[in-house]
């Protein structure tokens, strides 16, 4: 009924309609022969730039189509509700097409014949094939409507105050953390991950390095968990308290929705996991380690690349891509997002970009880290320093040095700021120190 009356509606009013139904149905979605007929002859007349009414249209498909298209346009009341049309003859196309790769699962003789038509049906979910066009108008509308909304927008929070104060996180983000080997870049991301899961998202760690036992001590030596420190866990050493600890971990664990997934090695395992149950953001630890088609290394990791960020856009999935990072070149000390391993792609596509490193100075204290927000598509770049503590397995910004921005500019302030107040302390005359009251040059 509703492929009738997307017909009916073109003869009726083509001007309204074809602009709407050209852009959003395609002839697959036309489960009747018939009609689908109708439906490309008019296409091709609109496509050609020739006029399109129930005339030329009856002459382009054929005289034998005459009687349908009248049967069309009388069951039509008005061509107001096309949108609507089209919602339900899409919705009716996807419905069969996923009944008939259920039937091929159903019906498959082996196991990569069932998990092709699975990965069909999951492509059949994704594939919406709405085209949406916003005019400028409506764009200046909706940011104003958006402003005026009192409820506050909601990024995602990491738990981190300084990264959550500078990025804006919203779903469907590709986010890479890049670091060298043994720096603490999975510590950090299951730092994110259980920080997520406890604030009620809906997460996926997808382990493709670390193994299940390393992964319980790891989580419960964090704060946020359990707060047992890795050598006693390692031990076996757990006292009363510890394991009282451990118990309230369980319970409240027990609330959360955060998912460990070791097994998937593939994009799709990643995607169809990822669909199934939900997520709401994901960790892929880490990227070199995803199984992708490719003709060396180098590509493999760019198709994970785009593989990923795609994901990420059309599932509205946040996607935090871990990455192995190379040493910089020679004369540059600190990592840059050019140094991600194997592919400039994730420099590409990734919309936030942290690196985790050592700091470059000598006498910097051994446990402490530099985390460089080198890619921030929608706000500044900034550089900060964390402590790691690592028998919990935890970073934190309480005992770390201010932000200080890529250019330098608010270093080179406090430096000067300190030089004046230095300069001003000497000038201050005996007087002064012993109490009394002195005038002082007012510039200085």
């Amino acid at each position: 009924e509703a492929q009738r009356a997307l017909i009916g509606s073109l003869m009726l009013d083509p001007d309204l309609v074809s602009g709407e139904l050209f852009q959003s149905a395609q002839s697959a979605h036309f489960g009747d022969p018939a009609l689908r007929h109708i439906f490309e002859a008019a296409r091709d007349l609109w496509t050609s730039g020739k006029p399109l009414d129930a005339v030329t249209i009856c002459a382009r498909a054929g005289d034998e189509y005459k009687e349908l298209i009248a049967q069309c346009m009388t069951n039509t009341p008005t061509g107001m509700n096309t949108p609507a049309y089209i919602d339900i003859m899409r919705s009716e196309a996807r419905l069969d097409a996923l009944k008939r790769e259920a039937m091929a699962i159903e019906d498959a003789a082996t196991e990569e014949a069932a998990v092709a038509a699975f990965e069909r049906m999951s492509g059949i979910l994704q594939d919406t094939g709405t085209i949406k066009i916003v005019s400028l108008a409506d764009l200046v509308s909706g940011y104003i409507d958006r402003m005026n909304d009192p409820n506050p927008p909601q990024y995602m929070s990491l738990g981190l105050e300084k990264l959550d104060k500078t990025l804006c996180i919203s779903p469907g983000t590709f986010v890479v953390i890049g670091a060298e080997s043994s720096t603490g870049k999975t510590a950090l991301a299951l730092q994110f991950a259980v920080h997520l899961a406890k604030s009620g998202k809906r997460v996926g760690f997808f382990s493709l390095e670390t193994p299940e036992e390393p992964l319980q001590d790891r989580v419960m030596s964090q704060y946020q968990m359990a707060g047992i420190p890795m050598p006693v866990s390692k031990r076996k050493k757990l006292s009363d308290e510890d394991l009282q600890k451990a118990m309230l971990a369980g319970i409240a664990s027990s609330e959360m929705k955060g998912d460990f997934i070791l097994t998937a090695s593939t994009l799709e395992d990643i995607r169809a996991i990822t669909m199934q149950n939900r997520y709401e953001a994901i960790f892929v630890d880490y990227v070199q380690l995803v199984d992708t088609d490719g003709k060396d290394r180098t590509e493999s990791v760019c198709n994970t690349s785009i593989g990923l960020h795609r994901m990420a856009q059309q599932l509205g999935v946040t996607v935090f891509g871990l990455s192995q990072v190379t040493k910089p070149e020679k004369g540059r000390k600190v990592v840059s997002k050019d140094d991600l391993r194997e592919s400039k792609q994730l420099t590409n596509d990734g919309e936030v970009i942290l690196l985790l490193t050592m700091p470059t100075e000598k006498d910097a204290p051994p446990n402490q880290r530099l985390l460089i927000v080198d890619k921030n598509k929608d706000g500044p770049k900034i550089k900060t320093r964390l402590s790691f503590d690592p028998e919990h397995m935890t970073f934190d910004q309480s005992l770390t040095m201010d932000d200080i921005r890529t250019d330098g500019r608010i270093a080179r302030q406090r430096q000067e700021m300190d030089r004046k107040a230095k300069a001003k302390a000497e000038l201050i005359p005996e007087e002064a120190k012993n109490g009394k009251t002195v005038e002082l040059d007012e510039e200085l």
